[in-house]
């Protein structure tokens, strides 16, 4: 092994061979005495010859040869917002040059060509990099979870005589050279204050012995590192035995090496201020690069500036705000006013509807709720809200904070305000379980177990819940800022139609730390008087699905790669705790949470009549007299029914035969109904000056039912038409529309099959009571007919579907496209669908065949009778024109 002097000179004299002694000892700092010894003992030793190094000393000084370089720009940069929000800092252009392009060809220059690239945030905007400079890259899976130590660990094989580099450094001069000698850190001389980690050394050789955050007059980490093979042996021995640990997630490399100094060798390399930049912030890059802030390219700089008509120089001050568990937003100024920009996060426009907050914000600001609201992009998700000062946190502990929000809450509820969107917390949770399964998400042990408790819980819930009103749906301490004698309620991006106690019940789930004792004392102030037990009981139920939806909601943010750390046990012990206090509750005063049993077919006929009366409308289904009255008076003796109407007990009786969504396949060509459909999809055709879809589409809402999928495929773009009148409505796209029969829109939209009603889009709807909110068994419409040339159904005496196929000249049911599936028929066919689809036979078949032709023995499918005129099918240009005159062409008299 060499000494520091020797490799010292060795280095020089491979540089510069038969360099003078003189020469030698102003390159290396040392006197000329020191080099003569030196050199006379690398010659003795057979190293160095005439001022040439040998055979011998090449291999003497080999093992201090720098292998390769491994750049970490896997971060997200938080502190370079807005910019690290579109795009990672090492591909920022500064002084004409990308920084990451810099570093790498300056690694090239000194002769290291081995260069890997760790990326992970917008990994794609690194791709290019291996064509042009022949780098490799490697993805950081961990990087949202993790800190920069996993970029290191994902690349431990290859990590030994190599520089360690961040993507983001600006080296004025080239610091890289081709030999090393020992492990060494990069520093700076900050003479001011400064939050860098400030290096703790001794010795002449200033070995780092440990660090401290912030200082002043101090030699601070900056740049590169340098790590040779020991020191990365012995590294990566700790890091292996730590990485598991939950405190070293977060956790820098520093900070390891830094815990480790005492047995970890590495030096301080000292560096000229100025030689090595970090860019930390908007306007760090903007003293160096004065021109920087107008040519880099900026979405965010150009949507604040269009917002607020001011120019990017007006911009000022920007700092990131590390509050908030969904998106990414910073603070700045701009011409003495200052304002927050909300960039939305990860995943978020899988479960954020993004139009209904913006509709919800503007409603908030107009009943001055939200005093802070400038703008929304309904599309993209990003906010401009004027930042409020002089806030104070928010207080559980405090009886008048406490009571103003509630105070606010329920005048949102009591304005009168309407939104086209809905937001049911247990749909919601099982729209994201859904997500969460179709990725093979290991759920934990107990998940299924609480479910069952929020299962017989939602029943009781939706009977006690009242007309839908206007909810903020993320109602709890830190959305609620506390200025003077003010409130402003912020964040309305779950804002919808829904349950009010569910505001109540984020209130509480949300981090509050109320026991369900104190929780119940807050009912109060909420109703402003004292609250009956139904009431209680109803606000505590919420708060147990609400803590059920966010502990759902925190598995997909940790799917996506951003966990919410603490708030996910904070949400399991609102929807686990609540829950059963709820259940309790329910015994006490005697509401069954159980459930009832299946009722009959009577039964339920009675019962969805009853209930379709209390909200004006009628249920399409009948039975006689005799039998009506007979099941009544079994009803009230049963607690389901009371005068007529029906009681909570048998809302939650009816609920497990709600219908919850509707699919419309919408897919095909149309042939048949040119030359209307040249331009136009068949569904959306005017009859009567109405779309066709339409018609069915004002059914299903009538109903109740806000979940509504529509598959499209010929002229797709065309449908989008209709989100102006319906924003609710969800698309799937069909590709094979033109290749195969509707199977094919079936099998894209299985998935969303139970406790589904399922249309084919071109049915004119007469009597929208056919779609009703509940729905007893499987079945399709049909009409009884002498004969037909057309599609049609034989039925057993139970009404249950034997036969389909078309053209009969003898009594049977006349088939109609509209049927409506239970959940275990659904979930059946979710699987059935595809499997049958993927046979070469069942290509060109109806979707229908599935249950009824293909597998008849795993469906009981029932005919459910309705009128000729109910519902018309529009199969040809003539039907359109025997249903509205306006098509019918005429002709002027020779």
């Amino acid at each position: 092994m060499l000494s520091r002097s020797e490799f010292d000179v060795m280095l020089a004299l491979k540089k510069t061979p038969a360099a003078s002694q003189r020469a030698i000892a102003s390159e290396c700092g040392m006197s000329l005495g020191t080099v003569n010894a030196v050199v006379k003992s690398l010659g003795d030793r057979g190293l160095v010859e005439g001022g040439t190094l040998t055979a011998e000393g090449e291999d003497e000084l080999s093992p201090y040869k720098v292998r390769n370089a491994v750049i970490m720009a896997a971060g997200l940069s938080s502190r370079m917002a807005p910019l690290s929000y579109e795009c990672p800092k090492g591909v920022l252009k500064v002084r004409g040059e990308v920084l990451i392009e810099r570093q790498i060809r300056q690694l090239k220059e000194a002769g290291i060509d081995d260069i890997t690239v760790v990326v992970g945030f917008k990994k794609e905007e690194f791709f290019y990099l291996e064509d042009l400079f022949g780098v490799k890259i490697v993805v950081n899976t961990d990087y949202a979870t993790r800190n920069n130590h996993a970029t290191l660990f994902q690349v431990r094989d290859i990590i030994g005589n190599t520089y360690i580099c961040s993507s983001d450094n600006y080296f004025a001069s080239n610091p890289f050279e081709r030999y090393v000698y020992d492990s060494y850190y990069a520093a700076v001389f900050e003479e001011g204050e400064t939050d860098e980690y400030c290096l703790q050394t001794k010795g002449r050789d200033r070995r780092i012995t440990g660090a401290v955050v912030g200082g002043s007059h101090s030699w601070v980490i900056m740049g590169h590192a340098y790590w040779t093979r020991d020191f990365t042996c012995d590294f990566m021995r700790f890091l292996s035995q730590e990485y598991h640990l939950t405190e070293t997630v977060g956790k820098l490399w520093d900070d390891i090496f830094l815990e480790h100094a005492d047995e970890l060798r590495m030096y301080m390399r000292p560096y000229e201020k100025g030689e090595i930049r970090e860019f930390d912030s908007l306007y760090q890059l903007q003293d160096f690069d004065p021109l920087f802030i107008e040519n880099v390219a900026s979405n965010v700089l150009d949507n604040i500036c269009a917002t607020l008509n001011c120019q990017r120089a007006d911009i000022s001050n920007v700092k990131p705000i590390k509050k908030g568990l969904t998106n990414l937003s910073f603070y700045f100024e701009c011409r003495g006013e200052a304002f927050v920009y909300r960039h939305p996060g990860a995943g978020t426009d899988e479960i954020i509807n993004r139009q209904a907050e913006t509709y919800a914000l503007k409603i908030a600001s107009d009943l001055e709720l939200d005093s802070s609201f400038v703008y929304e992009d309904p599309n993209l998700g990003w906010k401009i809200s004027r930042y409020i000062p002089d806030c104070v946190p928010f207080d559980y502990g405090n009886d008048e904070h406490v009571g103003r929000a509630l105070s606010l809450v329920r005048r949102l509820h009591e304005s009168g305000a309407d939104s086209p969107w809905s937001f049911d917390f247990y749909d919601e949770a099982c729209k994201i379980e859904s997500l969460l399964a179709a990725e093979d998400w290991s759920f934990p042990a107990d998940f299924f177990e609480v479910k069952r408790k929020i299962e017989r819980l939602v029943p009781l819930v939706r009977a006690g819940s009242g007309a839908p009103v206007l909810c903020h749906n993320d109602f709890y301490g830190p959305n609620i800022l506390v200025h003077g004698d003010g409130l402003c309620l912020i964040d309305w991006e779950y804002a919808a139609m829904g349950d009010y106690g569910c505001d109540f019940g984020n209130f509480v789930a949300q981090g509050s730390g109320y026991s369900v004792e104190r929780a119940k004392q807050a009912v109060p102030l909420y109703f402003g008087r004292e609250a009956t037990a139904d009431e209680v009981f109803h606000l505590i139920a919420c708060t147990a699905i609400v803590g059920w939806y966010w502990y759902v909601w925190a598995m997909h943010r940790e799917l996506k790669g951003a966990p919410v750390g603490e708030w996910f046990y904070v949400w399991y012990r609102s929807a686990k705790d609540y829950a059963e206090a709820a259940l309790s509750m329910a015994q006490a005063v005697g509401i069954p949470t159980t459930g009832v049993g299946a009722l009959s077919y009577g039964e339920f006929v009675v019962l969805a009549q009853a209930e379709a009366k209390m909200r004006g409308t009628v249920h399409p289904e009948s039975i006689d007299d005799a039998s009506r009255d007979a099941v009544s008076a079994r009803l009230c003796e049963d607690g389901l029914l009371a005068d007529g109407a029906v009681t909570p007990r048998g809302l939650a009786a009816l609920e497990p035969y709600r219908a919850k969504r509707a699919v419309l396949l919408a897919a095909g060509f149309g042939s048949r109904l040119l030359p209307v459909t040249v331009n136009t999809p068949k569904p959306l055709a005017r009859v009567h000056g109405v779309r066709i879809i339409d018609r069915l589409i004002d059914a299903v809402m009538a109903a109740g039912i806000d979940e509504i999928y529509i598959v499209r495929g010929y002229l797709a773009e065309e449908f989008d038409q209709l989100l102006s009148k319906y924003p609710n409505l969800h698309f799937i796209d069909n590709p094979l529309f033109d290749q195969t029969n509707n199977i094919s829109s079936a099998v894209a939209a299985c998935g969303h099959f139970e406790r589904a009603y399922v249309f084919e889009s071109d049915l004119f709807l007469t009597n929208p009571t056919l779609v009703s909110k509940y729905q007893y068994q499987s079945n399709y419409l049909g009409f009884p007919v002498d004969k037909t040339d057309d599609w049609y159904f034989d039925a057993d005496g139970e009404g249950v579907i034997e036969c389909l196929a078309k053209g009969k000249d003898a009594p049977c049911w006349q088939m109609v496209g509209l049927s409506y599936w239970t959940a275990a028929d659904g979930a059946r066919l979710a699987h059935d669908i595809p499997e049958v689809f993927e046979r070469d036979d069942a290509r060109q078949i109806f979707w229908d065949d599935v249950a009824i032709v293909r597998r008849p023995e795993e469906y009981s499918v029932h005919v459910r009778r309705c009128s000729p005129d109910d519902i018309l099918e529009i199969d040809d240009f003539d039907d359109l024109r025997r249903i509205d005159p306006a098509y019918v062409v005429r002709h002027k008299d020779a």
